[in-house]
């Protein structure tokens, strides 16, 4: 039966909507896929995902270093090794000051470390990879400790930086270094001050050095020494653990076979 004019009119109309609506849904998709990438792309020229300024306008600083805190950036078991130190036009200066250490003096190699008491690729260098270099380099190699503790994604460094900082006034950092990283979940003042009871330490004055924030200072001088490095090197992006070997930045929980390339090179270079 052959099909009346005002039938094959409805039928194109409805054709026309169906269009139209199929026409707005692709427009809609566009957009929210056009919105989503922009996002992305502005996210990753700002540095974000899971990144943040650690000398921008949130810590009254000026210069635009960025701190890569994505576990994502460490060095994974298994995974191919990777250049990993970054050339620089020339060693940087770091004034480590009297931080803790362990090595000689006049070692040929001196390794600062930037670490965080509650960062895991920290205690992954600290069990797995800072062993093999004291070992296999004794007197070869100073390894000094300095803080720089992530305050905005983990909430207990600042104070394990400080308690470290505490626990050197007498004599034990290093104890209390290798507790705080055996121990990265239970980090309160309560744990730190335990901590301070199994060691042995004069408890009296360690409470009252933590309590009274006074090694607040020390932990930002080794923050800005960090800034300086940073920008003396010309890195983008700095989190922890951060190394200089012989002033050449070194970024994440690298292999140990990164370490000694790293090393190898500032022996033979300090011939």
């Amino acid at each position: 039966m052959e099909e009346q004019p005002d039938e094959r009119r409805s039928s194109r109309r409805e054709a026309s909507s169906a269009q139209g609506s199929l026409s707005q849904a692709n427009l809609t998709l566009y957009f929210l896929i056009s919105l989503a990438t922009a996002i992305a792309v502005v996210a990753a020229a700002a540095g974000i995902n899971h990144a943040w300024p650690i000398f921008g306008e949130s810590g009254g600083q000026t210069i635009n270093v960025m701190a890569q805190v994505t576990p994502g950036a460490q060095a994974t078991p298994g995974a191919q090794a990777t250049p990993a130190v970054q050339a620089t036009p020339k060693p940087v200066t770091i004034d480590a000051g009297d931080n803790p250490a362990k090595g000689p003096a006049d070692a040929k190699v001196t390794i600062v470390e930037f670490s965080d008491f509650q960062c895991p690729y920290c205690a992954r260098f600290v069990q797995e990879t800072m062993p093999q270099i004291l070992t296999n380099y004794g007197d070869k190699v100073r390894f000094v400790f300095m803080n720089f503790p992530l305050t905005q994604i983990h909430a207990n460094a600042q104070k394990a930086a400080e308690a470290g900082e505490c626990a050197n006034e007498q004599g034990a950092f290093w104890q209390f270094h290798d507790i705080m990283f055996q121990n990265q979940s239970a980090l309160t003042v309560d744990n730190l001050k335990s901590y301070a009871v199994q060691l042995n330490l004069d408890t009296a004055k360690f409470n009252e050095c933590l309590d009274s924030g006074k090694m607040a200072d020390p932990v930002a001088a080794d923050m800005a020494v960090a800034e300086k490095a940073a920008t003396d090197a010309g890195l983008t992006r700095f989190g922890t653990p951060a190394f200089f070997i012989n002033g050449n930045s070194l970024q994440g929980a690298q292999p140990y076979e990164n370490f000694k390339a790293a090393i190898d090179a500032a022996l033979a270079a300090a011939q």
